[in-house]
């Protein structure tokens, strides 16, 4: 084979690999069905601690280009969505951008405090328990990727996506994306798309293992990992490039429960993986939050910077704390 042959597979093998791993929250790293958000009466036990879901999106500062961000099968209404009886919950879609969306402190915080919502507001939808988009995607679009704030940290603009069930008592099941398209998933180049606490539904199969992957920055010497509403039924789990499926303690229905670990010199500037693997084949709808011990919430990114992380067999460290 020649090499010009050679470059052109290459290239076409990349680009099918970029399309596969498209900016899409949950995505085929995470191995996690759906985000998910409760209407705002929802007994806390279905697995939805506070009713907001908060997403950032970042775009590198080089691009002009107009972008979308996507929502797959933004109503409550289908068969992804987790039904109370009858449906009856509407959900809200603000998209913010400007100063303070995503610079204010409030806004990185775990819960919706005062001030989580600041930002200039780009766009906004409401979805009810009708059926239109059951399935499908909408698109909030086209954004001027300048209008969103601009972020010397991760060199482009970030905007800020709040998912929010506005009244009922139903569990919203659905995906993001970070497109140059309105009709298809075309991933922006170097994006990706972040968050700090996570709600989501787990596939419904035995052994199905679910990552969290978390990036370690300067500085973080301790994290302490919370999940809430595990229903008893994970096995979870840490690996890093120093450590390898270090037992996590997993909570039960309709509670908290955390543990502490140290941060190992060569865990700074990588992701961590979280693995959650399930125990039986029900379904389940959980969070996960991640501190460090300045009480400060853990980025968890959709793509993990810095690849999927890969334990070093040489590396020997300590695992307690």
């Amino acid at each position: 084979m020649n090499t010009t042959i050679k470059c052109l597979l290459l290239t076409l093998h990349i680009a099918i690999v970029l399309q596969l791993n498209a900016q899409i929250a949950p995505s085929e790293y995470e191995n996690i069905d759906y985000l998910i958000t409760f209407g705002k009466d929802a007994d806390k036990k279905w697995g939805d601690d506070d009713n907001v879901q908060v997403h950032f999106f970042v775009i590198p500062k080089e691009e002009t280009a107009p972008v979308y961000i996507r929502v797959y099968d933004p109503e409550t209404s289908g068969k992804y969505d987790t039904k109370n009886k009858e449906f009856n919950s509407t959900t809200k879609y603000r998209i913010l951008g400007g100063e303070g969306a995503f610079s204010t402190k409030a806004a990185r915080n775990i819960n919706p405090i005062k001030g989580y919502d600041k930002g200039r507001l780009i766009l906004s939808k409401t979805f009810g328990n009708t059926t239109q988009y059951d399935g499908k995607w909408y698109s909030f679009g086209p954004i001027n990727p300048s209008e969103g704030e601009y972020s010397k940290k991760f060199k482009g603009y970030i905007f800020k996506m709040i998912c929010e069930g506005t009244s009922g008592d139903d569990g919203n099941a659905y995906k993001y994306a970070l497109s140059y398209s309105k009709t298809e998933n075309i991933p922006v180049e170097n994006g990706n798309i972040f968050t700090y606490e996570m709600s989501f539904h787990l596939k419904s199969k035995v052994t199905s293992t679910a990552h969290i992957y978390p990036f370690i920055e300067e500085g973080i010497i301790a994290i302490t990992q919370y999940n809430f509403d595990a229903d008893d039924d994970l096995e979870m789990r840490l690996t890093s490039i120093a450590r390898k499926l270090i037992p996590l303690k997993s909570s039960a229905d309709g509670q908290w429960i955390s543990n502490t670990l140290k941060i190992l010199e060569k865990e700074v500037n990588t992701s961590l993986d979280l693995q959650l693997v399930k125990q039986s084949a029900s379904g389940n709808d959980m969070v996960v939050h991640i501190l460090n011990q300045y009480k400060e919430a853990v980025p968890l990114f959709s793509i993990p910077i810095g690849g999927k992380p890969k334990y070093k067999y040489n590396v020997k460290v300590k695992t307690t704390f």
